[in-house]
């Protein structure tokens, strides 16, 4: 037996490779688990609203640095605990003063933030801190924190007693420029509210330490209805979500610049912040005075305003008005300087003071000398002389004052370019010298031949077969006026220089006065005289217009016929005079025109001169003849009354007026023919009476046997008649007759029985009674309506009733002699307890207002087709054999197209088109 031979191997066996290379991967993973294993911390939150556990992230710098990996109770249940895995490349920033918070969707007015998580979901934003103290364990905060200190810029507080309308975002603006926003805001402990801002640094030279900041939030509306309302608002930004605005007054740019930690107060508005010199004014009642509001005036500059008013603790319990006032009037408030107030004052004598019962009342003084003081007690007599702006003196002579005052406006071109400063006779007492004030910028109007005239109230000069008539305006007729115009000349404006300072010119007492003295007052022209019946809203000077061009003007209205007529004078410039002839027809055009009905709203203004103080317009229908001058026309109320003016005159009988008015419209098949032009009542008969115009060609239509009748919105079980009137009004409508031709009728109520004859075939349906049949209810043949019902009448024998019906043009070949005719009205009911129940109805439409329905049978029982008049009896119900009927019958205006010789499927049906004729 051999024996083994046992010899030692001298290599490693290739099987150890496996457990080193295991032993590697298994350190490999090791390490990199450890270089990579996330930081553990906790941050802790009043709720974990949208929080979810290995989704959440931590975001820094848009980056994600940490995932929440569980959420838990604190251990007093008033709040929540995430635990957070952060990269544990977070290390050297996870110190004691890092802060955390949640990231929401939020929208609110003004802004919409952390819109991104509406897709992604909610997550936790960090602010690095600056401490170098590690911790583990955060409090989260419930808003983002404030902007660091440290950042480049200025960091400001301001103090207020409201917060207003700020929020934290809140934008700063200087001239509307956005230069900073509102960081924090806090509430002190002695009720104060610190508002923590931030400036810009490309902005921080802006603000100085004079610089005053204000509230801008919203809109602020102060004044009342005497003194008028100020509505402030800086921009729509801060009109939504709120915000401040900064400035530094002129006299303080100068000053310091303001640095990091200073406290500013906030103002409550703009004019709370305005930089002024403060003084206090003591009177005897502050009624008109409004704070914010008042101003205080100096030769018609704004000085300051008033900003408070106290009641003093006094005998007379008077009133303090606090006052800031403009500082350029520093040197002016002196020992001796008055101050009084300025308040509209009525007596015989004439209204003085107008402008302030629009304005309100306003304080004004007058500079004296002496020490410097801020406070003053305000004079109760009136001042000795106005205080007036810069410009030239002239003097005007006239035999009487009129109604003129001091203060009286001057006009030119209906504005005001000065006002009277004084009136006293002439030395030898025969004449009235009115001294009068032009503005300097309006000092060139003034020439050395102007003509000067008085407009005050209503002047009336002469009888009554020569009554003149001037109005001006509202305000010249309660204070009195003075206007001037500079006549026409061939020469240019420059060949007649301005009237020197102090110079003399005669004051006429009208218009008309000075037309006669002056001739070439007047541009060349045309006079028209017009005629009218009540005086129109038009002053002298008012524009006459052709084409909404200005083509001449109003001269003067005067009293005719012993005071029946008002015959007013226009001038036509010679240009303009070609446009007018025999036919012409003038109107008044003042004011705005509106017409609405259901189809909209049209509004129709001349010119922005007529809407204010009236005017004139005319239109030239046909050829005429030339005019001479003073040619008598008729001024027209309105332009339709104008194109009215050759329509024929109706009489109309009415047995109530409560629904016609004088814009009720007499229409014929929808179109307007005519208008009701007057309405009375005549005690007698107790009837209303109206005259009405319609056009002169629809005159055939108004016959002795026509009828009229209102149409006016109505309800019933198909709805609303005649929805159209709603909005549009009740109007006429008109069935023409063939009688002899008439202009007086009786207007029925409701429309007539039978409407009669219209195109197509009119037939006749006897029954014993009408039912639900109306007026307008549909005639159906298989369920499609071919006709209705025109008019429903008794029988001549009163033993059943006619039904008119009219069955349209296209339709009129389905009636024959032997068609049928039943009431279609309500549903049919049949069937029994085992066979069902069977509903039958035409349409719904006939349930709600009932209807006919027709059949024509086939071959011939058919018959004759029917004819203009024919008679058929009405069936109560249809009869079963009726309904199966299906005869072959052309209807009018139908063709059947021939088949093609190869059909396809689409082409075998019979197909019915339209004839071309």
């Amino acid at each position: 037996m051999q024996h083994p031979e046992l010899y030692k191997q001298k290599r490693i066996s290739p099987i150890w490779f496996l457990p080193f290379l295991a032993l590697c991967i298994s350190g490999w993973l090791l390490y990199s688990s450890y270089q990579n294993a996330g930081i553990d911390i906790t941050i802790h939150f009043a709720t974990a609203d949208g929080i979810t556990p290995g989704k959440t992230k931590v975001i820094y710098k848009g980056i994600p640095v940490g995932t929440v990996t569980d959420v838990s109770l604190d251990k007093d249940l008033k709040g929540v605990i995430l635990h957070v895995e952060m990269n544990k490349k977070t290390e050297p920033g996870l110190m004691k003063d890092t802060e955390f918070w949640i990231v929401k969707p939020e929208i609110s007015a003004g802004r919409v933030s952390g819109l991104e998580t509406l897709l992604s979901g909610s997550y936790i934003k960090l602010h690095r801190g600056t401490s170098t103290v590690p911790c583990r364990d955060f409090q989260g905060r419930m808003n983002p924190p404030p902007v660091n200190r440290g950042l480049p810029g200025l960091h400001l507080t301001l103090t207020s007693d409201k917060l207003y309308s700020l929020q934290r975002g809140s934008h700063i603006y200087n001239k509307n420029m956005q230069i900073g926003i509102v960081d924090d805001y806090r509430l002190n402990e002695n009720d104060t509210i610190s508002v923590e801002i931030y400036i810009k640094p490309e902005f921080s030279h802006l603000i100085r330490k004079g610089t005053r900041f204000w509230n801008s939030s919203g809109l602020s509306i102060s004044g009342g209805l005497q003194s008028g309302l100020t509505v402030n608002v800086e921009s729509v930004a801060t009109l939504i979500y709120g915000g401040l605005s900064c400035a530094t007054p002129k006299q303080l740019r100068k000053g310091p610049a303001a640095i990091n930690g200073q406290t500013f107060p906030l103002y409550r508005d703009f004019e709370d912040a305005r930089y002024g010199i403060p003084i206090t004014l003591q009177l005897a009642s502050g009624e008109g005075i409004v704070a914010g509001k008042t101003k205080v005036m100096f030769r018609g500059l704004k000085a300051g305003v008033v900003r408070s008013l106290s009641l003093n603790n006094d005998t007379f319990h008077t009133v303090t008005a606090n006052i800031l006032m403009d500082p350029r009037a520093e040197e002016i408030l002196r020992e001796h300087t008055r101050f009084w107030v300025i308040r509209p004052q009525v007596s015989l004598e004439g209204i003085q003071h107008l402008n302030t019962l629009v304005s309100g009342p306003f304080i004004t003084f007058k500079v004296g000398d002496g020490e410097r003081r801020n406070h003053f007690i305000v004079e109760s007599s009136p001042m000795p002389k106005p205080f007036l702006p810069p410009g030239k003196h002239f003097i005007l002579q006239s035999g009487s004052s009129s109604s003129l005052n001091i203060g009286t406006p001057v006009l030119y071109k209906n504005r005001e370019i000065g006002e009277i400063t004084d009136i006293r006779f002439t030395d030898d007492g025969k004449d009235v010298r009115t001294e009068i004030l032009v503005y300097k910028k309006y000092a060139h109007l003034v020439r050395q031949d102007a003509v000067f005239w008085n407009i005050s109230g209503i002047q009336v000069n002469g009888s009554l077969a020569d009554f003149s008539v001037n109005l001006a305006s509202m305000r010249t007729i309660l204070s009195g006026g003075i206007t001037l115009s500079n006549p026409v000349s061939d020469r240019s404006d420059t060949a007649r220089p301005p009237a020197a300072d102090g110079a003399n010119f005669p004051l006429f007492n009208s218009w008309s006065d000075a037309d006669k003295h002056v001739p070439t007052l007047r541009q060349p022209g045309t006079l028209i005289r017009l005629q009218v019946n009540s005086m129109s809203p038009i002053s002298v000077g008012a524009p006459v217009l052709f084409k909404k061009i200005k083509v001449g003007e109003v001269v003067t209205f005067k009293l005719a016929d012993q005071g029946q007529h008002i015959i007013g004078t226009i001038l036509v410039y010679k240009k303009f005079t070609n446009l007018i002839n025999t036919s012409t027809r003038f109107y008044n055009a003042s004011g705005a025109t509106m017409d609405a009905s259901i189809h909209g709203v049209s509004l129709q203004i001349q010119s922005l001169d007529s809407l204010i103080a009236g005017g004139i317009s005319f239109f030239t229908p046909g050829k005429g003849q030339p005019i001479a001058s003073g040619q008598l026309f008729p001024l027209y109320p309105s332009r339709e009354r104008a194109l009215l003016a050759d329509d024929m005159a109706l009489t109309l009988q009415f047995a109530d007026g409560t629904d016609i008015s004088t814009r009720t419209e007499i229409k014929y098949q929808g179109v307007v023919i005519g208008h009701i032009q007057k309405k009375w009542l005549d005690p007698e008969q107790k009837k209303v009476w109206a005259t009405a115009t319609v056009s002169q060609d629809t005159a055939q239509l108004f016959r002795t046997d026509s009828t009229l009748w209102l149409v006016k919105p109505g309800l019933d079980l198909s709805g609303v008649k005649n929805f159209n009137t709603l909005l549009s009004g009740t109007f006429i409508a008109l069935r023409p007759g063939k009688g002899r031709p008439a202009t007086t009728f009786q207007v029925r109520d409701d429309p007539p029985s039978w409407l009669g004859p219209l195109p197509g075939l009119n037939l006749v349906l006897e029954s014993p009674r009408l039912g639900s049949l109306h007026i307008g209810r549909p005639v159906y043949y298989r369920q499609i309506q071919i006709g209705e019902i025109t008019g429903t009448e008794l029988g001549p024998t009163a033993q059943n009733v006619w039904i008119h019906i009219n069955i349209q043009p296209r339709h009129t070949t389905l009636v024959h002699r032997g068609s049928r005719f039943w009431n279609a009205s309500g549903i049919s009911l049949s069937g029994g307890l085992f066979s069902g129940l069977s509903i039958e109805t035409e349409s719904m439409e006939t349930i709600l207002v009932g209807g006919i329905a027709m059949a024509t049978p086939e071959g011939e029982q058919m018959g004759d087709p029917a004819k203009e008049g024919d008679h058929f009896i009405l069936a109560e119900e249809a009869d079963p054999d009726w309904l199966a009927w299906s005869p072959l019958i052309k209807l009018r205006g139908i063709r059947q197209v021939k088949q093609p010789e190869k059909s396809t499927p689409a082409a075998e049906q019979s197909q019915l088109l339209l004839d071309d004729k």
